[in-house]
């Protein structure tokens, strides 16, 4: 999470005056190295659009479909691509993110509030976690670990995870959080690391799923 709190901090520490609308790039824009920031706004890209960085504190991004953008980031606001779309990492804290079908993520897809969902045929090349919040993976790639401290796990329809499956103990303020994590490993899932809980869990694995050792001393069947 510590790309997430970076951000976080930089943003309200380093926001200056410029645009506080709502930014909309239209489909086919060709302009790789043009970053569109806003503060108190959203940001949509268009259809086949290729640009640089979003940045926005309070506002949801938006990209559509088959589009090339850098870094997307929001504090307060969602973060959702539509299918096809290719990006270097996707990063919020008080939202969800959710990457449509056949997406290329080149780094992390995290967020602190909020549920992550992973479509089919997507790639994600970095970790992907959650502090409180969902994370779904159905028939996609992902080639770092998956992490969360108080929210479900599911993979399913063939997922492979090549790093480690984690849920970590809560501490400071997310130790009132008394829910017990889910963690659903589906029909044909592949987890290549090890399956971590450094507290109780709900594990459900299908008898067609691969994975690692289980390691954690309180485990619900």
């Amino acid at each position: 999470m510590k790309y997430i709190l970076m951000t976080l901090l930089l943003s309200v520490l380093t926001v200056q005056a410029g645009v506080f609308g709502s930014e909309k790039v239209a489909a086919g824009t060709q302009s790789p190295e043009k970053d569109y920031d806003s503060v108190n706004g959203s940001i949509t890209v268009g259809d086949n659009a290729h640009v640089d960085n979003l940045d926005t504190v309070n506002g949801s991004i938006k990209v559509g479909e088959s589009a090339i953008v850098g870094k997307v980031e929001t504090v307060n606001g969602s973060i959702k691509f539509q299918n096809g779309v290719q990006a270097e990492h996707a990063e919020t804290v008080n939202g969800s993110i959710n990457l449509g079908e056949h997406c290329h993520i080149e780094g992390h897809a995290e967020t602190v509030n909020g549920s992550i969902t992973v479509g089919q045929g997507c790639s994600v090349d970095g970790p992907i976690e959650t502090v409180n919040g969902k994370i779904s993976v159905t028939g996609a790639k992902v080639y770092d670990n998956i992490e969360t401290v108080n929210g479900d796990i599911y993979l399913d329809n063939g997922a492979v995870v090549d790093g480690d499956l984690i849920v970590t103990k809560s501490s400071g303020w997310f130790n009132s959080n008394k829910k017990v994590p889910e963690v659903h490993i589906g029909e044909n899932v592949v987890v290549k690391g090890d399956l971590i809980f450094k507290r109780k869990v709900k594990l459900f694995i299908a008898d067609s799923a691969k994975t690692g050792d289980v390691i954690g001393d309180d485990i619900i069947d």
